[in-house]
């Protein structure tokens, strides 16, 4: 699925809670390129461009209540293996998720100090939470972690 039509069923989804449907996107704050482009610098490195463009066109906000996009999530990776890159979003498990160089998207835990490769891209990564219902704390229950040297 291209990244247009995963925005828009993320953002046309919703799910029954007791007596409504609630929308799986709540935005939180829209955002602007230059405002991106002051992320990137803060964090020293590029958004892979399929991050980039969801958070223009859906911007800041939260899937399924469990998964939240802020601008104070982007921090820059300092150490171990994926030095360069740069956190993005965290669970409400407080868990992190990131970015390597290559785009490459990484589950980080909060309660220990490991983590796991999620996708090959972020555009992958919206893909399959969707195609797991949105579940993501079911999602990195299931993984397979290796520690992370920080």
């Amino acid at each position: 699925m291209d990244l247009d039509t995963l925005t828009k069923t993320v953002h046309s989804a919703s799910r029954k809670k007791f007596f409504r449907q609630k929308p799986m996107f709540t935005p939180y704050r829209a955002t602007s390129l230059d405002e991106l482009e002051a992320v990137e610098r803060k964090i020293g490195v590029a958004m892979p461009g399929d991050l980039r463009r969801w958070i223009l066109a859906l911007g800041y906000g939260d899937i399924d209540e469990d998964l939240s996009f802020r601008e104070e999530w982007f921090v820059a990776i300092e150490s171990g293996e994926l030095k360069g890159g740069a956190l993005f979003a965290q669970d409400t498990l407080g868990n992190f998720y990131g970015f390597d160089i290559c785009g490459c998207i990484y589950f980080f835990s909060r309660s220990a100090p490991v983590f796991s490769k999620l996708s090959e891209s972020f555009s992958e990564f919206i893909e399959e939470l969707v195609r797991r219902d949105y579940r993501i704390l079911d999602w990195v229950d299931a993984l397979a972690t290796q520690r992370y040297e920080w």
